[in-house]
């Protein structure tokens, strides 16, 4: 295209590809403002390109894309617009754009295919949402189950099922569900000559494995099911055989209490033959198997437990296959735990890893049980002449540490602790390597084994030596340190209730400080995560020390401080790959500042707040001018800190933060940094109220603003946001009054069901936030507040049912929201309410969260519960309950 010609739509679609990046910048500008300009004529066209058999693949593909981020996307207010504009073009033009895409899928190549599939895929899901376009599943099946179709055409239509089945709210397909199973499993068979075909078939299903609960419920189709995933998994393609082992591991996952019939016979003969494969993916899918079983089985046990505790039964039973196959997985791990590689990358995740993970799982699951199986080869090759064996040993032992109780826990390892502690000085460093893991893990399992005075000082001097050894080594060493200083801390406050004068580290505590930190400026330290374990180790000693070791925390909080501020004085200066190092270093420097300010007095923590504060402030204002040093949310929590601690002496400074708070909560997509922001907005009115009223409306349309505008598809920021404008206005009580309009909306605007994980946590934050708009309305009986607190509750009601329905996903404190809620709704409007929560599913949920012990969930329910008793029986619950 000639400099200085507009683009056109088709230009824009080649140009989005382009290596130009002002060419591309282009392109995307003009595609935009298109689709503003006449979304229906530019769709449409974007469709006839998808669908031209005739031009290029590339131009298909970037038109495809182009087309599906036109209708839909990842976040919920972007994807509800995008929806919307959808459902306004035309029959005649939705038609002939359904027509083009559904042409499309029968591309010459199997990549083309794929985004076509994506294309259909989008249009289905907006669509059947709505109970239209219901023809299209029958099309896609027919297709697959076609023999004349080709099998480009028939990928493309199991891989657009696929995406179907991934996406789709369950009832809006669920009537599909039959034939759905048949043209997967008619694409997985083994009589299928394409091997691409079963492996996009598989694919779908391992997609669509929770849609299928009700097929799975009848044993014929599970019989089906299960004998087409298990044929992928004996075939010779190895990309077939890891999709059916996934296939398995979600099964699983989704359908334990359906597995039985299929374990003995099946699914543990696959898994062992996969974990003895020479292929490394094959391997990892065997040992997932193990893994997702565990998983099931210990989540089993615990609910049996809980459920024995409140005199119930449990609803689902474990089959305890763990146990059953012990004797046949454990000796398969054992060897998978000598196939080491010679250079070990220590973000390579190996078979020899994964065995590690995998037996220590069993070890949780069946307790003291896995014990002989694994003994005696630990017996026999803890002195083996070859490293890998001694190596695996020493893992073997550290993985069952997770299983015995802890009477029998001391018995082991005190027979062996002498030998263990001994492997550090072993030649081979990956031994090295595994004993420091294994007396880490000892001294977090067994703090008080550890505390004896011999041992202690036994282990102490071998840490301290070999945190001079190799990255793996020492991190592993700090990781024991820091926990045996825990340990030691908390033996000792354990029999006088308060900070102790001194512990078993007081006479080399200023010393080992001191090693630590060298340790963090190591050239090494970057490796095996070595600069991270010290710092933290450096943090548990500082949270950790007692009144005698007191001056060296003075004299680190110092210490900190210079260093941050000799690298504030010579940041500009730094070359980039200086900046991200030095960077590091400030994120660890200020996250330890923030631990010693805890520690600190008030009158020597007064002393370090103005320069503290100083720091901060320009850590920020380095972001601000473009030359972050990316430690700006520790600076923040830094902030929190004092706020927290002396909000008295803190208040003077605000006038000069606010800038730089509000600047953070600009900054959409540097997530921990607006997540640090929101919590110091959370502090500040929390302790402060309606003496930082001056600052509330600027805050409200900040996170507003990240609530409504932000692109945040995996829930990284939102929910935050949501919490804190509920926290905000639970702050401000009455005053908060003039935003619960737009803070209501902007809630009712989110909460739109999603991605069930992302869904669950923006769901329980919209609770969270909705019971602050409560009580800041709820004391004020003008009609207007109520007519506001009766429009919010038509909003949280439903809400709160949907949350009756996901009961066994969501967290605990979301059961207590709904319970606060409930209170408020009772306190607010007595017996009217009864109809609406009088119900067996809110029953239910309030009955749940009374069994969780030690928890103010179960406070929470059971007042509510009492209050909805003496409504039913009084109509005056609250003054009932008060009596």
């Amino acid at each position: 295209m000639e400099q200085g010609q507009p683009m056109d739509l088709k230009n824009a679609v080649e140009y989005l590809l382009s290596p130009d990046a002002a060419a591309q910048k282009l392109a995307e500008q003009t595609l935009s403002t298109l689709l503003t300009r006449d979304f229906e004529r530019s769709v449409v066209q974007l469709s006839e390109i998808v669908k031209a058999h005739g031009a290029s693949d590339t131009l298909r593909q970037s038109a495809a894309l182009a087309f599906k981020n036109a209708i839909s996307s990842k976040d919920v207010a972007v994807k509800v617009q995008r929806e919307a504009a959808w459902r306004a073009i035309s029959p005649a033009a939705r038609n002939h754009i359904k027509q083009n895409i559904l042409s499309a899928l029968a591309s010459e190549h199997a990549v083309m295919g794929r985004s076509a599939a994506q294309c259909v895929a989008c249009v289905a899901l907006i669509e059947l949402a709505q109970n239209e376009w219901l023809e299209v599943i029958p099309q896609l099946v027919a297709n697959v189950e076609n023999p004349a179709c080709g099998s480009v055409l028939k990928q493309s239509c199991l891989e657009t099922i696929g995406y179907i089945c991934e996406d789709a709210i369950f009832n809006s397909i669920s009537q599909f569900a039959a034939v759905i199973l048949r043209a997967l499993v008619c694409g997985m068979r083994k009589d299928e000559l394409s091997t691409e075909t079963r492996l996009v078939a598989t694919s779908a299903l391992y997609n669509s494995v929770d849609f299928f609960g009700a097929n799975f419920q009848d044993e014929a189709k599970r019989n089906e099911i299960m004998s087409v995933v298990c044929e992928c998994t004996q075939s010779e393609d190895s990309r077939l055989k890891v999709k059916g082992l996934q296939c398995i591991v979600r099964i699983v996952q989704c359908h334990y209490d359906f597995m039985q019939p299929y374990m003995q016979q099946a699914l543990f003969p696959i898994a062992i033959q996969a974990m003895s494969s020479d292929t490394t993916e094959v391997v990892l899918q065997g040992l997932e198997i193990w893994c997702t079983v565990c998983d099931e089985e210990n989540q089993l046990d615990q609910e049996a437990h809980a459920a024995k505790e409140s005199g119930q039964v449990a609803s689902r039973k474990s089959y305890n296959f763990i146990v059953q196959q012990l004797p046949y997985v454990a000796p398969t791990l054992l060897q998978l735990l000598t196939r080491q590689p010679d250079l070990d990358d220590a973000d390579d995740w190996s078979p020899s890893k994964a065995a590690a993970v995998c037996l220590m799982l069993i070890a949780e699951c069946a307790g003291a049980e896995v014990l002989p199986h694994v003994a005696p080869f630990v017996a026999s090759n803890i002195v083996n002449t070859d490293w890998r064996f001694r190596d695996a040993a020493c893992v073997a032992f550290g993985a069952v540490l997770e299983g015995p109780d802890e009477t029998l826990l001391m018995e082991m390892v005190s027979q062996a602790y002498d030998f263990l502690l001994s492997m550090l000085t072993d030649p081979c460093v990956a031994v090295r390597d595994s004993a420091a893991w294994v007396i880490s893990k000892i001294c977090r399992s067994l703090p008080q084994l550890m505390t004896e005075r011999v041992r202690f000082f036994k282990t102490v001097p071998v840490l301290r030596e070999n945190l001079s050894g190799a990255p793996g080594v020492a991190a592993n060493v700090c990781s024991a340190l820091g926990t045996l200083v825990q340990a030691a801390f908390d033996e000792t406050q354990r029999s006088i209730k308060a900070t102790p004068e001194t512990f078993a580290f007081s006479p080399i505590f200023a010393d080992i400080m001191e090693q630590l930190f060298n340790t963090t400026i190591r050239g090494d330290s970057a490796q095996s995560n070595l600069r991270t374990a010290a710092f933290t180790a450096i943090g548990d000693f500082v949270s950790c020390a007692p009144n005698d070791c007191y001056a060296s925390v003075q004299k680190y909080t110092v210490q900190l401080l210079e260093q941050i501020r000799g690298t504030l004085a010579k940041e500009q200066s730094l070359s980039a790959h200086e900046r991200q190092q030095y960077g590091d270093y400030c994120q660890h420097f200020f996250t330890l500042l923030q631990l010693c300010l805890k520690r600190l007095t008030p009158v020597d923590r007064t002393q370090v707040t103005d320069a503290t504060v100083q720091m901060c402030c320009q850590m920020l204002a380095l972001h601000q001018a473009h030359r972050s040093l990316t430690a700006e949310p520790e600076a923040l929590f830094c902030l929190q800190v004092l706020v927290d601690l002396h909000p008295d002496d803190f208040f003077k400074y605000l006038e000069q933060l606010n800038p730089l708070i509000l600047f953070a909560l600009t900054c959409h997509y540097e997530h921990s940094m607006v997540n640090a922001a929101l919590s110091l907005v959370s502090e500040i009115c929390c302790h402060y109220e309606a003496s930082v009223m001056h600052l509330v409306p600027l805050y409200v349309d900040h996170i507003i603003a990240l609530i409504t505008q932000l692109n945040d598809p995996s829930g990284l920021v939102k929910p935050h946001a949501i919490r804190t404008l509920g926290d905000v206005a639970l702050s401000m009580g009455q005053h908060f009054y003039p935003f619960t309009v737009k803070s209501f909306e902007c809630l009712r605007s989110i909460a739109q069901p999603q991605d069930t994980d992302v869904w669950i946590l923006t769901l329980d934050a919209v609770l969270d936030a909705s019971f602050g708009l409560f009580k800041c309305l709820e004391l004020d009986r003008s009609e207007s507040r109520q007519s506001m607190l009766r429009e919010g509750a038509g909003f949280i009601i439903p809400l709160m049912t949907t949350a009756t329905g996901l009961i066994a996903e969501i967290p605990d404190g979301c059961i207590g929201n709904c319970a606060q809620l409930m209170s408020a709704l009772f306190k607010t409007f007595g017996r009217e309410m009864l109809p609406a929560v009088d119900r067996p599913e809110f029953h239910v949920l309030l009955d749940r969260g009374k069994q969780l012990r030690g928890t103010s969930t179960r406070k929470f329910c059971s007042l509510t519960l009492k209050e909805l008793k003496c409504l039913k029986e009084t109509g005056s619950g609250m003054e009932a309950v008060a009596r």
